[in-house]
């Protein structure tokens, strides 16, 4: 769905994420969804879902070599946007 509204190819969970989203839209709430990896890291799941074969960037040529990283965060607004914030900074 997303891909046909916006030529936008996400990943498994962005995906599932951006449909939720979607369906909880409330005009007096604002939404905001994050993308939780590039499609490519998914291949042949986005493959299968949308047809299309995502590439891997140039960027990312090494990405399944790379550690695998994690972060958990609670349901609280400021932990949130403290989390995005020294993202976005480092």
């Amino acid at each position: 769905e997303t891909m046909q509204n916006t030529g936008e190819i996400l990943c498994p969970h962005s995906a599932i994420g951006v449909h939720v989203a979607g369906r909880l839209r409330n005009k007096d709430v604002p939404m905001i969804t994050l993308a939780t990896a590039h499609p490519a890291k998914f291949p042949d799941a986005v493959e299968k879902a949308s047809g299309t074969r995502p590439a891997l960037p140039e960027r990312m040529s090494n990405l399944f070599q790379r550690d695998e990283r994690l972060s958990q965060v609670s349901n609280n607004l400021d932990e949130i946007t403290s989390l995005i914030k020294d993202r976005i900074t480092s």
